[in-house]
């Protein structure tokens, strides 16, 4: 909505400062803002979610990329089941949604799939995004072949999925995505995208791991000098 003012904390693991976490979203609330809260779970529990929801936390992007244990997927649903179905429970009593965000990897389909099922089962939204290679090569950077990118030979298979989630969105489920969005996934992966009006630097800045910016992920790769976080910003937004 027009003048809209979004809290959204973002990783690594927000959890980490709980106590910061709820006095700053009581805070922001009391401003008009609309907090958004991204956690992989594993710090959740039962008091945190009572307390984070009484502050007025409005969504809360729960991370999980697999149903159980499988290697280089450490953000697992059996890992933190418990403390998930009380989260879900105590929606009603404090208005907030919570939904799944799950990145599609060249080691997780079936995951993607399961994961997607048990959502509709208790009743939450799901979002989805793919796993990119790094677009800028970092020398010290160590797993450029263990980050279960979506390479050539596993396009078919991500091809399906989509092309089962897409199913699902028309069947009714309810996805962060639209199927146009999730149709550009597949050409997303092969590197066949254009541009969108993402509103670069008004919304959002990114800080590369060497400090210098990029107005928004899709210019993460950029060659040009945007700034950085020792000169400022050389960008007009």
């Amino acid at each position: 909505a027009t003048g809209c003012r979004v809290l959204a904390y973002m990783g690594g693991e927000p959890l980490l400062r709980k106590d910061f976490i709820v006095d700053l979203t009581r805070y922001a609330v009391e401003k008009g803002f609309f907090v958004y809260l991204p956690t992989n779970g594993i710090l959740l529990d039962p008091e945190f979610i009572d307390q984070i929801g009484e502050a007025g936390v409005s969504t809360i992007n729960l991370a999980v990329d697999a149903v159980g244990p499988r290697p280089g997927l450490p953000k697992y649903f059996e890992r933190i089941k418990p403390q998930f179905e009380y989260l879900v429970r105590q929606e009603h009593q404090y208005g907030y949604i919570t939904f799944f965000n799950i990145n599609i990897t060249e080691n997780n389909v079936e995951d993607v799939r399961m994961l997607t099922e048990i959502a509709h089962e208790y009743g939450i939204a799901t979002d989805y995004h793919v796993n990119e290679p790094p677009v800028i090569k970092y020398d010290h950077f160590k797993h450029e072949t263990d980050g279960g990118w979506i390479l050539e030979e596993k396009y078919q298979a991500v091809d399906e999925v989509i092309d089962w989630l897409i199913e699902k969105n028309r069947a009714g489920y309810t996805m962060v995505n639209s199927i146009s969005h999730l149709q550009a996934m597949k050409r997303f992966i092969r590197g066949q995208w254009s541009s969108w009006p993402c509103q670069a630097g008004q919304f959002s800045m990114i800080i590369r791991l060497d400090g210098s910016f990029a107005p928004c992920f899709e210019l993460y790769g950029d060659k040009r000098d945007w700034g950085n976080i020792f000169d400022g910003a050389k960008f007009d937004s």
